[in-house]
């Protein structure tokens, strides 16, 4: 295996190495198969661990480390905060607590990387710049502006060199990830080839603003009827991969809870809204924010919300929305074989024993049977799914990670702003509607029709080349026999729609003679006889042509 790229790559490994080696973490290397390379370094020498780690956990030791590795290793951990499936709580709330040690970089080192972006002079575009920094991260900073024409806005510059230093730290993670699926039975549990590439996705994408441009974009046009909802605008025309020129919100941080007060804010009022546009997102439109903690949320005049930072977002596909409806209705209903269904379709084929899967869902699901949405305990219902996930050996689709990990994000958030928030509450009145239109006559129809649709489809797909080769009776079914097939039963249906019609004719004839309908001979209806004579006459029609059709069949 190739692991070492460049000079560059051997060189930051030796500092990787070097840090997991601070805080205790020389057994992980001999796990992934570098105790060789590292011993023939020196590395392993007087490698035990340093006394101002003692008193910690595993999971705090290695939050440590990866806030020392840097940017990557940050940005790596909070991916890893979403995999709650994957992580006990312990190991979440560290993942959680991940700091960039970000230093700001000065606004001269930066301009050119935004003259460049421009294409032309500061001073042509902006009749100022605070050179003081809004905000301070590893890829990017951040800095107040005002345009030549009067715009407040912020503007966002992608770090000079960032790029280069985190593809290499992705190379090695690519590398390090096989290492371990490869050499170790207990690393291999955690998926680390999966895990890393998504992150590799994502941090890839985070690097290109304008992705994060076309996301803000996205969501505020899908919750442009909350008037009460701000999403900055993003001025298109002078951003780029390496710039984002945004309208500036003028607000207070949701952090700042004594300003809020001191303002009059409706904090109550507040995270009720905060419930209902990440509902919305979420369930509704399944395309939402996916890192909705309070340093993202402004809170702006007359309670309204201002949402920032669109780098982490979420999608769900309609399939998946109506997993997650199902999912809640039986565990409300108690259907606990439906509920392990839906967590086993979720599974990605991993090998589980499904009764005791049903057995242990049934055990969560006692627990919330019969409770009314708004009294169901978002955060411990979450918690026991995912504990159960756990034991099971199950991983989660990385869309609803991302998804129970905003939802709890997004309960703190309501905690913060009022004490009695209830996440699920506001829920409720989003859930009864995505439900009467799952169960409506139009979903229903549009359902029927498609499934009728798939039938067909797959009734005149053409059997596979190797069936057709060997001549084999059961490869397919001809779609000459299923046009005789279709024609014999249309004649089928338009004859039991005669039958019908006869049936009723002779009942009505019969009335007619009952009542002595005029003109009558012999006391008798001639209408109701005329009748009665058509459908003899008529039923023997239909019984001949039903056995001649009956031999040609045979």
């Amino acid at each position: 295996m190739n692991l070492l790229h460049t000079g560059q790559d051997l060189r930051r490994l030796n500092e990787l190495a070097a840090i997991l080696l601070k805080y205790g973490f020389a057994d992980m290397l001999r796990r992934l198969g570098l105790a060789p390379m590292i011993e023939h370094a020196g590395r392993l020498l007087r490698s035990g661990l340093d006394p101002r780690f003692l008193h910690m956990g595993s999971a705090e030791r290695l939050r440590h480390a990866m806030e020392e590795m840097g940017p990557t290793f940050v940005k790596l951990g909070q991916v890893l905060a979403t995999r709650v499936d994957l992580f006990s709580p312990e190991w979440i709330e560290q993942f959680e607590r991940l700091q960039d040690r970000a230093r700001p970089v000065s606004f001269a080192s930066l301009a050119p990387t935004v003259e460049a972006a421009l294409g032309r002079p500061l001073d042509q575009v902006f009749a100022s710049v605070d050179e003081h920094p809004l905000g301070v991260a590893s890829i990017g900073q951040v800095h107040a502006a005002v345009t030549r024409s009067g715009d407040r806005v912020v503007i966002k510059v992608r770090k000079p060199g960032i790029e280069a230093k985190i593809q290499s730290d992705l190379r090695l993670l690519d590398q390090l990830a096989k290492l371990a699926s490869d050499n170790s039975q207990e690393l291999r549990r955690y998926r680390p080839v999966e895990l890393v590439r998504e992150f590799h996705r994502s941090l890839t994408r985070e690097l290109d603003f304008t992705i994060e441009a076309r996301n803000a974009e996205r969501i505020r046009q899908s919750v442009k009827s909350l008037r009460w909802v701000m999403i900055p605008k993003v001025h298109a025309r002078l951003s780029s991969a390496t710039l984002q020129v945004q309208q500036r919100l003028n607000g207070t941080p949701a952090r700042d809870l004594a300003r809020l007060d001191a303002l009059g804010v409706d904090r109550p009022l507040v995270a009720r809204r905060g419930a209902m546009v990440a509902w919305k997102m979420a369930l509704e439109d399944g395309f939402f924010h996916a890192d909705p903690h309070p340093g993202n949320v402004l809170i702006l005049s007359n309670n309204r919300i201002g949402l920032l930072d669109f780098g982490m977002v979420g999608k769900l596909t309609d399939g998946r929305r109506e997993q997650i409806v199902q999912l809640v209705r039986a565990i409300i209903t108690r259907e606990s074989e439906h509920a392990a269904a839906v967590l086993t379709g979720w599974s990605d084929g991993q090998p589980l024993n499904f009764d005791q899967l049903v057995a242990d869902v049934e055990d969560v699901v006692s627990r919330y049977y019969g409770l009314p949405l708004a009294e169901l305990d978002l955060p411990a219902l979450l918690g026991d799914i995912t504990a159960l996930i756990r034991n099971h050996g199950l991983i989660l689709p990385s869309d609803i990670a991302l998804l129970i990990k905003a939802l709890i994000t997004l309960e703190g958030f309501g905690r913060l702003m009022n004490p009695r928030f209830d996440l699920i509450r506001e829920a409720e009145p989003l859930m009864h509607r995505l439900l009467r239109q799952r169960y409506g006559p139009k979903r229903l129809v549009r359902s029927l029709g498609l499934r009728a649709l798939d039938v067909v489809d797959r009734l005149y797909a053409p059997p596979p080349p190797s069936t057709l080769a060997s001549g084999r009776p059961d490869g397919g079914v001809d779609p000459r026999h299923l046009e005789r097939l279709v024609s014999r039963l249309e004649r089928g249906q338009y004859r039991q729609i005669q039958t019908l019609l006869v049936c009723a004719s002779m009942i009505t004839g019969a009335l007619m003679l009952a009542g002595r309908v005029p003109p009558t001979i012999w006391d008798l209806s001639v209408p109701g006889v005329l009748v009665l004579l058509a459908c003899g006459l008529w039923s023997t029609w239909l019984l001949w042509i039903a056995r001649r059709h009956l031999r040609e069949w045979e």
